[in-house]
Order: structure tokens, then sequence, then C-alpha cells
């Protein structure tokens, strides 16, 4: 009998929390005229409303050359107007709108949760580990977010990219939480590859928050450096309190690795106290001695971050200079840059995106595609030193958004025998050899 109950109570928890498939904001001629777009897709990958993407291009049309942010929402989201990802990331483009006055934003809405059994998303609650105990459920969205990417957000970006070449649009910033990670991920991942083996650096930047992507699925990119002057194509930003992606990805796939809690990660960020990196403070001996290694640790103005060069993470970074060379960044980021995993389109996210849109380059590589001579930069294979790693882990307690940036110098401290770290610890190794960006959102 109790199973029975059981059962039932199961049965009425699904049935009652089913959330369909469908548009939410209906396609008005004043929409041409909006700094704020959404394109909706169905489970398929199909536009639910053509007449979207239609309104976006007339508004473009309007001023050649503006450029577009972009957002795609994971898991238990979708587009509906009162949802936390769609509010924040309204409220994160007014604010990056301020920096970048005629920024047009695009959030793209699929349906991230069939239903929600048991009401236990948790995804208003940034630091949430209920989130986890209906985790099978990604299994499902999962599978609808590969369609998303491949039979929608891809063909989207390919008509972006021609809008592009027409003049029509200047670049777009990509912006992918959770399994909008995934999706960002897999549709830019070939065309960046496709630039990296031509010598190309990206006009476009991906940014992925969380993502709910596998190690195994970010490979081949971790064999490529980014061309001479230029930036990461890619960012990836991954909390080291995100339980979701650290702790539950690891149970339902079977222990295989998050992209950003493995061998991948090639810096660590923390925030500098009240956003001023000026200000001295007690840190180890050899986390001293690592900061005044040239490009091993930078500081993004305006935002008040520092971004450490993670060393001896894999075979191919054994230097600061390698790991900035990186084509893609994997950035390790302490609580007060993401809370948790849901802490996403904050005031100070905001902050750090307006900050690196704004880095001077320190060349700007013109040289068209045709004129271009020099080799690609791919690395040699390091799956022997993928195999290690856990070893070794264990050992250890612009104006172009993608010329390579100038940071600003660090600041030089005193050396303190006997002092504590400012927030949690910034490099999985300690460095003794070989010199040289509110309301929470959810997925």
């Amino acid at each position: 009998m109790f199973k029975v109950v059981l059962l039932v109570v199961l049965a009425l928890s699904i049935w009652s929390t089913r959330i369909p498939d469908m548009p939410y904001h209906q396609v008005t001629p004043e929409l041409s005229q909006s700094d704020f777009h959404v394109i909706e897709f169905n489970d398929n990958g199909e536009m639910h409303l053509p007449g979207q993407y239609q309104a976006l291009k007339a508004r473009l049309a309007k001023t050649p050359g503006a450029e577009l942010l972009i957002f795609i929402h994971g898991w238990h989201h979708n587009a509906a107007p009162t949802d936390d990802n769609f509010v924040a990331f309204q409220r994160f483009h007014r604010e990056m709108a301020k920096s970048h006055p005629g920024l047009i934003g695009l959030y793209i809405g699929w349906r991230g949760d069939q239903y929600d059994p048991f009401w236990l998303d948790g995804s208003d609650d940034p630091t949430s580990q209920v989130e986890a105990l209906d985790f099978p459920t990604i299994l499902t969205s999962k599978q609808v977010a590969r369609r998303v990417g491949e039979h929608g957000v891809r063909n989207l970006l390919n008509s972006l990219e021609d809008l592009r070449r027409q003049g029509t649009l200047g670049r777009y910033i990509l912006v992918g939480h959770s399994l909008g990670g995934v999706v960002a991920l897999h549709v830019r991942k070939q065309a960046i590859l496709d630039n990296l083996a031509a010598g190309r650096g990206e006009t476009n930047l991906t940014v992925l928050l969380n993502p709910a992507a596998s190690a195994k699925e970010y490979q081949p990119l971790d064999k490529w450096l980014s061309p001479k002057g230029f930036g990461p194509s890619m960012l990836v930003l991954q909390s080291k309190t995100d339980f979701a992606v650290r702790e539950a990805f690891n149970w339902i796939k079977d222990g295989e690795r998050a992209v950003g809690n493995s061998w991948a990660i090639t810096h660590d960020v923390d925030p500098c106290s009240g956003h001023d990196c000026n200000k001295a403070v007690k840190i180890p001996q050899w986390l001293v001695e690592h900061d005044a290694k040239p490009g091993c640790m930078q500081i993004l103005d305006g935002a008040g971050w520092k971004i450490r060069a993670r060393l001896y993470a894999r075979k191919t970074v054994e230097s600061c200079e390698d790991a900035n060379r990186q084509a893609v960044w994997v950035l390790a980021v302490a609580d007060g840059i993401i809370a948790g995993h849901n802490g996403i389109l904050t005031h100070d996210q905001a902050l750090a995106l307006n900050a690196w849109m704004q880095l001077k380059p320190e060349s700007v590589n013109e040289a068209k595609t045709s004129e271009r001579v020099e080799a690609p930069n791919v690395l040699v294979d390091d799956q022997a030193f993928i195999n290690a790693e856990t070893a070794r882990t264990n050992t250890a307690n612009e104006h172009d958004l993608n010329v390579a940036p100038v940071l600003a110098e660090p600041l030089q401290v005193e050396p303190q025998e006997s002092a504590s770290l400012v927030s949690e610890p910034l490099l999985a190794v300690p460095v003794t050899a070989q010199p040289e960006a509110p309301v929470s959102a959810a997925q």
C-alpha cells in the first residue's frame, strides 16, 4: 500500500508541475525599436515565432554596427517574464548598456525543464543543495539543450555572422549558464577551432558560466593557443562553491568531471577587498613569489579581480605565459565572484564584462585572412598528463574583445612568513620551482 501511495504522490507531483513548451513573448511592431529582444525555441530546436528574429534583424538594421549581448539560460528555466534568469538578464543588460550605449540584449529561451517534481529545483538560491535532489531531470533537459543548440541556436548564430559580414552587426558576446553553457560550447566550438586552425583571432566572445559540460566535451580546445596579439576566444568561469556541477555532476556522470572542475583549469580568480586591488594584504610567501613572476598575476581594473595563472595544471601549461596564451581560459573563481551555481548576472559580473570589453590591446593584428602566413598554434597531445591529473591533485591540498589585453600591473606586497589567505586557496599547488562578472539567477 505504501508503494502505491508513493507512486501516486510522485505522479501527481510530476503532472501538477509540468511546464508547457510554449512561447512567452508575442511579436509586436514596437519590437523593431527595442534594445531588448527574446527568441524562443521549442524542444525540437525550431523557433516558436520566427517573427522574433525578424524584429531583431529590423532593430539591427536601424543602427548598423551595433553590438549584441546574448544570454542562453539553462536547466529549470525558460523565457517567462517572471523567470529569475529573465529578470536578472534584463537588469544585467541595462547595466552593461550604461557603458555601451546602443548595446542590444538578446535572451534565448527554451524549455529548460519539462516538469519540476516536488518543486525541488532550488533555482532561486545560489547555494542550493536541494537542487541536486532532482538532478536526474537534467538528463532529459540536456537532450533538449543539444537539439536547441544544434538545430536552433547554431542557425541563429550563422545568420548573425552573415549580418556581421554585411556590417549590420558589429559583434556579439555570447553568455551561457549551466546547460545554456553546454549549448554555447557546442554551437561555437567548431567555428572557434576553424578560426584557430586558420590562424585567425576571434571577433566575438563566448563566456560560459558554471557550464554543465564535461572535460571531454571541451576537448580539443585545450590543445590550441591564441594567435599572436589576440586573447582567449572563450572564457569558462566555474565557481569553487558550485555544488551542482562540482559534486552532483560527478555522481550522475559516474565520476566524470566537469570542465571547470578538472585538469583543464588555467587560472584562478579572486575578488579584491572592496574592489580595491591596491590594498596591501597578507598572503603566503609562495604566493608572493608566484605573483612576482611576469604575467602570473594580473588585475582586471574596474571589476577588482585578481587573475592568477595556474602552473602545472597540465603538461601544456608549464609557465604563466603558457596559461595566458591558451585559446580558452578556464577560470576557477571564488565565491565572491560567482556564489554557488546560481549566483550569476550580478552587478559585479557586469563590471567585469565591461572592464574586459574596454581593455586596450598590446597589438592589433590587422592582417586579413588571405594575408596571414603564420602557422596555427596547436599543442601536442597531452593525454598522458590528463591521466595523471588525479594523482597530482591529491598531493596538493579593446576595442576587440579577443585582442590580448593589457591588464594592470600587480601590487607588490611585503612577504609574510606566516600569513593567511584573504579568501579560499587561489591555486591548487604552491609554486616552488620553474621560473618564469543582486538577484540570484539559476541555471
